[in-house]
């Protein structure tokens, strides 16, 4: 808390200064040294630096700003070194150990040696020591030739966007250098995620019948299911009528039929053996007996089903998953009647997919062999990339057009292993040729929408920043050329970007007069 206070006791004052100042510059047009301000780069810090002409035996103060590049975070603590340096006077060093607020390190600076001087800043930290070689700075011998160098060099109005450092501090901001970057053609498309061919199963009903599953042992949507897992029981449908009374009766019935078949049976074995009949009526009394024995297993087998499942024991016709997977609907309820061949689970192997994207008619001519392709699904933050040959391949790059969307199928497979894409899922897709160039480029992330127009805010100074207007060109993972307006080597905001837009829309509240330390 203690750390809070006091930066915003430190914030108080900068306002109250910079009002100050410009007050008296208003009221009394008082001459003052020229201004300077350096921002440098080391492999570590961003380092931006203001204070005023630096005069023989007068104090200047160096208010020294420092970010982290891994983060563009404050640096907390350290110790801050301003070094005057030439070859023919003495090197100077002013210090401080400690920062005003975190990032701001103000250091009191009264060189003894006028003339041309090589300027560093030095900063020592725990975690590492960097140097800062701003180039060489003018030390005037007295006061009056620091007012009549400032008094020949009129400051003119850049027009940059004010945007400070406490300002940066306080949100999720980043720079980027725009480098040159290979980047492929591509064409766009829209695309389906599907399950792959031998990776996708219906399970239907085998007859037709109750299900016999309770509902805490029915399998649920998004359970993993092994290749021939039983998945649920059925209770088949009888043959004939079902009721109790009925199949009661059936079972009567063929067992006098069959006692009969018996009786006859050994009636006419016994004639046959007296010479008495032929053996033809024998063999046919055997036949029959066999038939009325059949007749009542099966009358007595319906009996007993049906028995279980009024008391819901019946272990029923299994329903067997056909491949490995993971449960993707489930259309049925413990104790529904189902058809046979109604569907009755859907099951996926979602570790391997398909990706397919509709060619546009327009685009087949310029697409010519896909190499690659990348897709943006809602939700996650980049793109998924594709390489044919390498993490995945070709399946069918279609030749017929279809007459209603005049589009043309291209299907690619591709691994899921972390089974973090959903099947059915709608994606923007880019498919790219053979064809590549080496350009100018800046990361998507670093564009903003200004009513059509695509710009972007390139860093001036440290706290300076200025808007351009882009002509661009390919786009390829994560970053788009650049046909104009802005250089090699510039830094374009890439986080953060649109509070730079917000500011440059309403300057006077954001600190247009920058601050004083």
């Amino acid at each position: 808390m203690n750390d809070v206070i006091k930066r915003l006791i430190f914030l108080a004052l900068i306002l109250l200064t910079a009002c100050t100042e410009q007050n008296m510059g208003a009221d009394n047009q008082d001459p003052k040294p020229k201004a300077y301000d350096f921002t440098h780069y080391s492999d570590k810090t961003e380092l931006f630096v203001e204070f005023r002409a630096l005069t023989v035996g007068q104090t200047s103060s160096f208010a020294a700003h420092f970010s982290r590049l891994s983060d563009f975070q404050p640096v907390a603590e350290g110790t801050v070194t301003v070094i005057l340096s030439s070859q023919d006077q003495p090197t100077e060093r002013f210090s401080t150990d400690s920062p005003s607020v975190p990032g701001i390190f103000v250091v009191k600076a009264e060189p003894r040696y006028a003339g041309q001087r090589q300027l560093t800043v030095e900063l020592a930290s725990k975690a590492f020591t960097v140097r800062h070689e701003l180039g060489e700075v003018p030390v005037y011998a007295d006061l009056a030739a620091a007012l009549a160098a400032a008094g020949a060099e009129q400051e003119a109005d850049s027009g940059d966007i004010p945007f400070l450092k406490e300002q940066q501090w306080k949100i999720d901001f980043a720079t980027e250098v725009i480098g040159q970057h290979e980047l492929q053609q591509s064409v766009r498309a829209l695309g389906t995620l599907k399950a792959s061919a031998g990776n996708e199963a219906y399970v239907s009903a085998p007859t037709s019948g109750h299900l016999l599953t309770p509902a805490d042992a029915l399998p649920k949507v998004g359970m993993p299911v092994q290749q021939g897992q039983i998945l649920a029981s059925l209770a088949a449908r009888l043959s004939g009528s079902s009721d109790m009374a009925q199949l009661e009766l059936d079972v009567q019935r063929a067992r006098a039929q069959d006692q009969l078949a018996r009786s006859e049976l050994n009636r006419l074995q016994q004639l046959f053996e007296a010479e008495a009949v032929a053996k033809r009526r024998v063999i046919k009394a055997q036949s029959r007996a066999k038939v009325t024995g059949a007749e009542l297993n099966a009358a007595e087998r319906r009996l007993e089903q049906t028995r279980r499942q009024a008391v819901g024991r019946a272990s029923g016709v299994p329903v067997y998953a056909p491949i490995s997977g993971i449960l993707a609907q489930v259309t049925i309820a413990s104790g529904s009647y189902v058809e046979e061949g109604e569907k009755l689970f859907h099951i996926i192997d979602p570790d391997t997919l398909w990706l397919e994207a509709r060619i546009a008619e327009a685009d087949m001519a310029q697409l010519k062999t896909p190499e690659r392709v990348s897709f943006r699904v809602d939700g996650f933050s980049g793109d998924f990339q594709i390489q044919l040959g390498e993490n995945g391949k070709l399946i069918s790059y279609g030749q017929v057009i279809d007459p209603v969307t005049r589009t043309v199928p291209l299907v690619v497979e591709f691994q899921n292993s972390q089974r973090q894409l959903s099947v059915g899922s709608l994606v923007q897709t880019r498919i790219y040729t053979g064809e590549k160039i080496t350009s100018i480029a800046v990361p998507e992330a670093a564009l903003i929408d200004d009513n059509g127009l695509d710009v972007v805010f390139v860093q001036s100074g440290g706290e300076s920043f200025q808007r351009r207007v882009l002509r661009l060109g390919l786009r390829d993972r994560g970053f788009v050329q650049v046909l104009s307006g802005v250089n090699e080597g510039e830094r374009v905001v890439t986080k953060g970007a649109y509070l730079v837009f917000l500011a440059a829309s309403s300057p006077a509240q954001l600190g247009a007069h920058g601050h004083a330390h």
